[in-house]
């Protein structure tokens, strides 16, 4: 990929080499050598003893002088390493490019296998995540094929199952159905379990005898696999979120608040000498919000109020995600201009958090009787019609606009790239409560999606079934 795509105007003249030329020279580099390269000459690296030593030095210079621009054109030069390409993934990650992301996670998986397994799992995650709505395509399939290969897990130890789901149905489109069905093998979440029986792709890959289809047993077994994980690693709290999702599927709310009592008094007695848990500071505001949740299914909404906020508080790291979460259960709670203020700045969100954000929005000025910032907000998710489409759809249907948002449903399902997602989203599940306006967007949401349009496009492309599991979306 060109070096120039990343660079800004005020340094688009620069090449990648001259950056770092120019920043070697800060150091003292050339002088050194006592032979400075020529215009177009490049360095002997090979004969520079301590040449990995000073180009990253070089490399951290240039990023603090030219930023993100000098981090992709210096990554491009033929001596670059793997901290250059780690250093570029981190700064792609930072600005949520997905491309870039994409691009420097596939150049480390193909030139240093093992370093995929020694990345922050965080910045290969969001890596996978962010490209899927850009629709980086073959790319992408790539990557998901060297983490398959490398049985790749997240940091809690669980299988990310939603890639093992897309892949499987490449290599199926692809005929290599073997190797599908070993893919699929791997697909331990209820809701990617859920994708291959709704749709019709997944037939052969839904009958393979390695795959389970009782979804409420799949969930029950995950629980127990999840609770196993954390005892493996006490002090992994990250193991504990999952264990409390893992409750929360199965409607087991007070149990959520049992499992998520000792965290809080561990968290209260811990200091920065002696802490419980090795993730504590990342991982408590996510203890915080599955408990919250859990708090909101037994109706206790002043109680989820203050987690959520503390939540807020807490977090170093998501507090986007966060305040997102707070606005969200905000606007449930018809309490518009609380849920307005809690959103947070967004220079720093990705594409799902501004997404989430408009819809925020939506219901604020829906509550509000705000014409105009309801069409703002709306437009801002019809500008960004590819990007969690879903986010859309729901918030049409709280604005009002049911023709739009069944229009918006009939296109996910035609949509090879968005059908599965769609699907799963449709059936029929056995929701947590909520709040009283939660549920009448349920409701709204149900008899669009009941429209005779919206059933002849799932009778074309999948099947809708009865789950005795929470739902997705609304």
């Amino acid at each position: 990929m060109a070096c120039h795509l990343y660079v800004t105007s005020d340094f688009g003249s620069l090449p990648g080499r001259g950056i770092v030329t120019a920043c070697l020279g800060e150091l003292g580099f050339w002088d050194e050598l006592s032979d400075r390269p020529q215009t177009n000459k490049a360095p002997h690296w090979a004969s520079v003893g301590r040449r990995a030593s000073v180009l990253a030095s070089a490399f951290t210079m240039a990023t603090l002088v030219y930023g993100y621009s000098a981090i992709a054109c210096a990554s491009e030069e033929a001596t670059a390493e793997y901290k250059q390409w780690s250093d570029r993934l981190a700064a792609a990650a930072k600005h949520h490019d997905a491309a870039d992301e994409l691009l420097c996670v596939t150049t480390i998986g193909r030139r240093w296998t093992w370093a995929l397994n020694t990345l922050p799992h965080r910045l290969i995650e969001q890596a996978v995540s962010e490209s899927e709505p850009a629709r980086l395509g073959r790319s992408r399939i790539e990557l998901l094929q060297m983490l398959y290969e490398l049985r790749w897990l997240h940091s809690d130890g669980s299988e990310p199952s939603r890639w093992w789901l897309q892949l499987s149905l490449d290599l199926l489109e692809h005929n290599r159905q073997q190797e599908a069905f070993a893919v699929a093998a791997h697909i331990t979440d209820p809701y990617a379990l859920v994708g291959l029986q709704a749709d019709n792709r997944y037939k052969r890959i839904a009958k393979s005898e390695f795959v389970e289809r009782d979804i409420l047993k799949a969930t029950r077994k995950e629980l127990e696999q999840r609770q196993a994980a954390a005892r493996q690693r006490p002090r992994d709290l990250s193991r504990v979120v999952q264990v409390a999702r893992g409750f929360m599927l199965l409607h087991r709310y007070d149990e959520v608040l049992k499992l998520t009592d000792p965290v809080l008094q561990g968290k209260q007695a811990a200091t920065p000498e002696s802490s419980p848990y090795e993730d504590l500071q990342r991982e408590f505001p996510w203890i915080l919000n599955v408990r919250a949740r859990a708090l909101s299914a037994l109706g206790r909404y002043d109680e989820t109020v203050a987690l959520l906020r503390r939540a807020c508080q807490e977090s170093s790291e998501d507090l986007v995600s966060h305040s997102l979460n707070l606005a969200s259960f905000l606007a449930a709670l018809n309490r518009p201009q609380e849920a307005l203020a809690a959103i947070p700045p967004l220079e720093h969100a990705s594409v799902y958090g501004h997404a989430v954000a408009a819809w925020v929005r939506v219901v604020v000025a829906s509550e509000l009787d705000d014409a105009a910032g309801l069409e703002a907000a709306l437009d801002d998710l019809r500008a960004h019609a590819q990007d969690y489409p879903g986010t859309r759809e729901s918030a049409l249907i709280i604005a009002g606009r049911e023709d739009e948002a069944a229009a918006t449903l009939v296109a996910r399902l035609s949509d090879p790239d968005l059908r599965t997602d769609a699907l799963v989203e449709l059936q029929d599940y056995a929701d947590n409560p909520g709040p009283a306006r939660a549920i009448g967007w349920r409701e709204r949401q149900k008899a669009v999606r009941s429209r005779p349009e919206i059933r002849q496009a799932v009778g074309a492309y999948g099947r809708i079934r009865a789950y005795a599991v929470p739902g997705v979306g609304l």
